[in-house]
């Protein structure tokens, strides 16, 4: 694309760009708050460039992989930065992961420097697990943050080299979660977060009234695509501030909107949950906040009727990291069940399409798997051709995976993943369905549906739900509710009654682990219903 991007920005290639432009026209609006750091966009950007050259210094060089451990924190965004001025490519890992995962994403992109916090927001101490990195790989270099400082100083006297970047050079990889196997690197390209940008930025998200002045809460972590590219790629753009928060905790959210005057929040809906259902926040001061996001799920209805109730505006999205973060969003002010049911309209700017299993173009109303063709969809999977070309056509359309179909006025609905899909006596279940309609259940807060093999029906769903705080349903008068609005083939053959739903660390269900539970509570009735 061409021409200025909206709110009259020019059209620059990387984000670094974008805060060297504000350091000349804004110097002194404040950029990044983290702790009692705060630095102005004239202060962050000498801090990118004092990184860059100590990035040079220590060896790296243009296309080298820059791995960090790291929670959400000015570290992350100057390291970030200072990789896209050299030409570099930064790789973000989660304090959440285990040894093993950290090592399979070492020895899969293998990084130049390994950039680490010494602990997590909790206090766990890191200093095993690199001990045992680095004698593992004595040729790594490793930082810890503890040193950043003094890693900084290195820098200071010298520029990086210039080095001139093009809209599809590579910038980031972000490791999927790994649910179905091994996670996989998906490659971004500099285009990727500016989409992202303008994406958001034809929602209301992007109105005058929201943008101007943005002040926003980071708190996911840094290796999410909704921490680069959707808060921080989207502040930073714009010229906005990001207030870092290393850890979701719902009081300490609820002060920091309070004492930093913070205008946008988002994130998953467990996380909105928990926040709107912490016990200070009835009485909390949240008069600043001009707009509520969310994606990664859809949020229960009662948890959007709260939200409406504050008066900010509430925006919805669907994305995926291979897709450019935000595919679609609600424009400002629509209805509950538009906000409860749909994740708006797709973006005007990416070619998108309903396909079906022959590969044909779907009608509305057909659920049908998306797919994507433009300047959001990504350069590949890092060191996985198979995976790639499994991904992408060879005309360049991106088969999401994830099935939706289009309503009359345009909104898309989604029905789940095509490798959640499942088929019970001959008919397609899709889980989310049955999900929504649990959430309708006035006790319940969140439900996730599985399929497990059957020797009967060959496959059936297992529902595990969520009860509201202070409510204890009945799983019979449940599945009664169930019966007043699903088909009889898409009721679950068991509803499961849980205190909590397992998470994974970027705050989406770990549906892996509870079809692995569901497999292991069915297998005794399966037995019975074989015989």
């Amino acid at each position: 694309m061409s021409g200025p991007l909206p709110g009259n920005l020019p059209r620059l290639v990387r984000l670094s760009d974008y805060v060297r432009h504000h350091a000349q026209t804004a110097p002194q609006r404040e950029a990044v708050i983290f702790g009692t750091k705060r630095l102005n966009y004239r202060e962050l950007d000498r801090t990118i460039e004092r990184c860059a050259a100590s990035l040079v210094r220590t060896g790296v060089r243009r296309g080298d992989r820059i791995a960090m451990l790291t929670t959400p924190r000015a570290e992350f965004a100057t390291m970030l930065l200072a990789a896209q001025r050299i030409g570099a490519i930064w790789v973000g890992l989660n304090p959440r992961y285990k040894l093993a995962e950290i090592e399979f994403i070492l020895d899969d992109c293998a990084p130049a420097l390994f950039v680490a916090v010494p602990d997590d927001a909790s206090g766990h101490s890191y200093a095993d697990e690199l001990a045992t990195i680095s004698r593992a790989r004595p040729a790594l270099q490793i930082l810890s943050t503890i040193d950043f400082d003094q890693f900084l100083a290195g820098g200071d006297g010298t520029s990086a080299p210039a080095i001139v970047a093009g809209p599809e050079d590579p910038t980031v990889i972000v490791y999927t979660s790994g649910t179905t196997g091994k996670p996989k690197g998906a490659l971004l390209a500099h285009r990727n977060l500016l989409y992202c940008y303008e994406s958001v930025s034809r929602s209301f998200a992007g109105k005058e009234s929201v943008r101007d002045g943005l002040r926003l809460l980071c708190n996911l972590p840094p290796n999410h695509i909704g921490c680069i590219s959707e808060m921080l790629g989207n502040a930073l753009i714009r010229g906005g501030t990001v207030v870092f928060a290393e850890r979701f905790d719902p009081r300490e959210m609820i002060d920091t909107i309070r004492t930093e005057r913070i205008t946008m929040i988002g994130g998953v809906p467990v996380m909105l949950q928990a926040l709107f259902d912490h016990p200070a926040f009835a009485d909390a001061d949240i008069s600043s906040l001009k707009a509520i996001g969310w994606g990664g799920a859809p949020a229960p209805r009662a948890l959007v009727q709260r939200m409406m109730d504050t008066g900010a505006h509430l925006f919805t999205n669907y994305g995926l990291t291979e897709g450019g973060a935000v595919v679609s969003a609600t424009p400002a002010n629509y209805d509950l069940d538009t906000l409860c049911d749909t994740v708006g309209a797709p973006d005007e700017s990416e070619n998108h399409k309903l396909v079906d299993d022959d590969g044909h173009t779907v009608a509305t109303q057909v659920a049908a798997e998306i797919w994507l063709r433009g300047d959001g969809v990504f350069l590949g999977y890092w060191n996985n051709e198979r995976a790639t070309a499994q991904a992408l056509t060879p005309d360049g359309w991106l088969r999401t995976g994830d099935i939706a179909k289009t309503r009359p006025d345009g909104m898309w609905v989604l029905e789940g993943r095509r490798s959640e899909m499942f088929k019970s006596g001959g008919f397609n279940v899709y889980p989310r369905e049955i999900e929504l309609a649990l959430e309708d259940h006035p006790d319940i807060a969140m439900a996730a549906v599985l399929p497990v093999r059957d020797a009967r029906y060959f496959e059936i769903g297992i529902a595990f739900v969520l009860p509201k705080p202070g409510h204890n349903p009945d799983a019979k008068a449940i599945e009664a509710f169930l019966r007043q609005r699903l088909a009889n083939y898409k009721i679950p053959k068991r509803v499961v009654l849980r205190s909590d739903l397992p998470m994974l660390p970027i705050g989406k269900l770990d549906k892996q682990l509870l079809r692995t539970e569901a497999a292991d509570l069915w297998r005794p009735f399966a037995a019975v219903d074989k015989r």
